[in-house]
Order: structure tokens, then C-alpha cells, then sequence
């Protein structure tokens, strides 16, 4: 969320700090972030999110942080030992706060760009617990937005009165309508001969592991945050990011840091049929909620002016759906 909530920021102070600042970072318009600092000099991250609340993600951070791997942001328990509170409609969700930069912002080292991989291999070894498992969506091939972005489509050619930014987001929509079919196209077409995959292979994956997602903090320390959507998957699902994955890149990134990143993730071989529905899946996913954010026009106009933007860019050379395009058309190549 970029535009503060109104919320009564008195209600967080209350109790549990001496100072709050709101943070306008994240894609997310049901989420807000503050700095908050602690009476005793300690600071922490306060993530609150209004409305329903899947606790999966959280509880996959605390149990990773219990099996040895520092590259996770636990979140604090509260004093009746759970991992979130429901308090003033929202869900709140406390955690230390790190001071760093992502992985946009500043260039991996070659040190970094290996502990990169290791740090997402230990991730995918990871033995999850069965009642956790139970929890985490499982890849099922799907293609769920799919048809979100068909009824989208459907929608653009509506006659209702828009506001500009709804307008803008109808007329963008027209020019690459072709576009938009073919990444949805493509992406069921794939997910078909995906069905009968053997689930016996999936790992836990996190499935949103792009730069942004990424940490350094100020001790050069990578950090793996956002884990709002984890998953039971090939791993696939999270290496469609690293190098060109989507086109969203490190800061700096050559082709000398994904080998660097491979040395330290280790041997795989990538299936490229999964590679490219991974891609253009995430594409059709990226577009049905930015469609749906722009169309909802009560929705915050600093967040729907962002959403815009980063919808126009996927588009751009050398981006999403370019690198989606390209995949599908290595994957044939092989075929």
C-alpha cells in the first residue's frame, strides 16, 4: 500500500511503541507496513492487513526459521503465542524490522549471488511437517487467472461511464488485447500437458522470489521476504526468477551471477515445459490483478496509478512478457 490507511495510528502506539511511521512500499492494497520503535530502543516491522487473513505464509517462516535457515524474517509471537493478532479489523503481524535494500536497488556481490542459490536449495530440501503441508496450496496446473483475464476482456468492450485511470487501463488493454489472449492461450495450453505431473517431486517453493523479494541488509546479509504465497511445487516455480526470470533482474545482474548462482544452488536440470508455463502463468496472474485493481474504482488512486504503471511496463522490451514469449518459443525449439 503507497497511500497511508486511516487508521488512528494512536491505536498502535497504544501499548506497544513510542514512535510509528507509516512505510509506503508494496504492491498489496489490502496490506499496510510501519517502522515501529519500541520503548526500550528495540524496532520492529508491523505488517496489517485488512480482511481475510491465510496464516500459511507466516507459519512457513517461523518453521524455517526453527530448521536452521537465517535467511527468513521470523515473526514475533504475541504474548498468547500466536504468530498474527486479529485487532481493529486488521491482522497484525509483527516482526524485527531490517534496514536494507532490495535486490533492485543494489547489485549482488559474486559471494551474494552464490549464497543466493544456496539459500533457495536449502529451501526446496526443506522436510515439511504433514499438518503444514496440509496448509500450503499444492501446483496443481491450473492457470487460475485464466479466465479472470477472459471475463476482463469481456469487460472491456462494457459501455459503463470510467474514471480516467479505467480508461486509460481500456484503452492499453484494446492495443494488446492480442497480446493478452495469447499469454492466457499459451498458458492453458501448457498447463494441460502439466495435469498428470507426479506430485512426488514438488518442493516447497516460495513463489515470488523476484529481486524485490530479496534483502541485504546493511551486514551484506540476503534475506528472503514477502512470503505471502508459498507452495508446494516443482522448482521451477521459483526458478523461473533468477537471471532473466520475467524479465525482472538484480540490479546489474550479468550472465556471469546466474552461473554464480547455479555454483551455489547446485546441479538442476530445468524442465523448459514448466519454465514456460511458470512465465506466462505469472504474466496472465499479474495482469487479471492489476486489470481488477484499475477497474475497482473506489480503490486507492495512488496504488491504482501504480498498478498502471507496473502493468504498462510488463509490456515494455525486455520485460515480462517478452521473456514469456521467448521461453515458449525455446521450449518448442527443444520439442
Amino acid at each position: 500500500m503507497l497511500t497511508q490507511p486511516e487508521f488512528n495510528q494512536e491505536k498502535i502506539i497504544d501499548g506497544l511503541a513510542k514512535e510509528v511511521t507509516f512505510l509506503p512500499i508494496g504492491h498489496d492494497p489490502k496490506a499496510a507496513v510501519y517502522r515501529v520503535a519500541g520503548w526500550s530502543d528495540e524496532v520492529f516491522f508491523l505488517k496489517m492487513i485488512q480482511g481475510s487473513f491465510d496464516d500459511t505464509g507466516i507459519r512457513i517462516v517461523h518453521f524455517l526459521s526453527t530448521q536452521g535457515i537465517d535467511a527468513v524474517i521470523p515473526p514475533i509471537p504475541a504474548t498468547s503465542h500466536e504468530l498474527s493478532v486479529h485487532h481493529e479489523g486488521y491482522n497484525w503481524i509483527l516482526s524485527p524490522f531490517v534496514d536494507g535494500r532490495t535486490g533492485f536497488e543494489t547489485p549482488l556481490s559474486e559471494q551474494q549471488s552464490i549464497r543466493f542459490g544456496q539459500i533457495l536449495k536449502s529451501i526446496h530440501s526443506v522436510g515439511v511437517p504433514h499438518d503444514l503441508q496440509e496448509q500450503l496450496r499444492q501446483e496443481d496446473f491450473s492457470g487460475p487467472w485464466c479466465e479472470k483475464v477472459r471475463e476482463l476482456d469481456r469487460e472491456m468492450d462494457s459501455d459503463h461511464p470510467r474514471d480516467e485511470l479505467a480508461k486509460k487501463l481500456i484503452d492499453f488493454w484494446k492495443r494488446k488485447r492480442l497480446d493478452i489472449l495469447t499469454l492466457v492461450e499459451r498458458t492453458e495450453e501448457l498447463g494441460k500437458k502439466l495435469q498428470d505431473r507426479d506430485e512426488s517431486g514438488f518442493v516447497l517453493c516460495h513463489g515470488d522470489i523476484h529481486p524485490g523479494n530479496v534483502m541485504i541488509d546493511e551486514d551484506s546479509r540476503l534475506l528472503i521476504v514477502d512470503w505471502d504465497d508459498p507452495v508446494m511445487a516443482p522448482v521451477e516455480r521459483d526458478l523461473m526468477f533468477p537471471g532473466v526470470g520475467l524479465g525482472l533482474c538484480f540490479k546489474d545482474e550479468g550472465r556471469e551471477h546466474i552461473d554464480l548462482f547455479y555454483r551455489g544452488y547446485g546441479e538442476v536440470e530445468v524442465d523448459p515445459v514448466l519454465l514456460a508455463y511458470y512465465r506466462n502463468e505469472r504474466v496472465v496472474a499479474d495482469i487479471a490483478s492489476y486489470g481488477i485493481q484499475l477497474l475497482e474504482e473506489e480503490g486507492d488512486l495512488e496504488d491504482r496509478k501504480n498498478g498502471l504503471r507496473l502493468l504498462i511496463g510488463q509490456f515494455e522490451a525486455g520485460y515480462e512478457v517478452e521473456v514469456a514469449g521467448r521461453t515458449y518459443e525455446e521450449m518448442l525449439g527443444r520439442s
